[in-house]
């Protein structure tokens, strides 16, 4: 979070940006268009909760929200994959190698720190599927569970496993926000889905679900 906060520091929004009137008043804008401003924590999740297409310059928004953004993602945020739809839709991966690497060193200490911790502000789950959304991409994230393999990330995969139950057995993907294509969103769930078959033996019984390794 300090990285992003010393990268990100002193960006704003374009000098004429207005953004959607109907969704942020000029206070708020005028805000986004100011640097270093601290901004109120609603205004952070509404800009980048809303659709991509409320803003000129969608980019340069998130990059105005991103020090106070992953401050709020850390501290237990209302739908996270939301907010990293925003960060997907930015497409952060392509900004220059700093701004793109601080992103990605939030990204994998956040989801590394979830794994490691009984009681995450944050479902294990629900952080997963926020960072897969901001990347349009599993395999980091599945590699980074499969590297913790104490008590505590296996805990978080049962829950997950429970968590995913209905798109498991239906085949629907739980990537609500998926930025991309269908397609493109399906191959992935896919993927976790393979990868969750090599990692566990799911049977129902009546007190739950109990996974156990292959």
């Amino acid at each position: 979070m300090a990285r992003v906060a010393t990268t990100f520091a002193g960006i704003t929004a374009q000098a004429d940006e207005t953004g959607c009137g109907r969704c942020f008043d000029e206070v708020e804008a005028e805000l986004l268009r100011t640097p270093d401003v601290p901004l109120p924590k609603d205004l952070v999740g509404r800009v980048a909760q809303k659709d991509p297409f409320h803003w000129d310059d969608q980019p340069a928004i998130i990059r105005r929200v991103l020090p106070q953004l992953v401050v709020v993602l850390a501290e237990d945020a209302v739908e996270p994959a939301l907010m990293a739809r925003g960060l997907a839709a930015a497409g952060w991966s392509r900004w220059p190698c700093e701004q793109a690497g601080a992103v990605a060193g939030f990204l994998e200490a956040w989801w590394t720190q979830v794994l490691r911790m009984e009681s995450p502000p944050t479902p294990a789950c629900e952080v997963f599927e926020s960072c897969v959304t901001a990347s349009s991409s599993v395999a980091p994230w599945l590699a980074r569970w499969e590297a913790e393999r104490d008590t505590v990330a296996r805990h978080h995969l049962i829950e997950s496993v429970g968590w995913w139950w209905e798109e498991l057995a239906s085949d629907d993907s739980p990537f609500t926000w998926w930025w991309g294509t269908a397609a493109e969103e399906q191959a992935a769930w896919h993927e976790v889905k393979t990868w969750l078959a090599a990692q566990t033996q799911v049977t129902v019984v009546p007190d739950g679900l109990w996974p156990d390794r292959q």
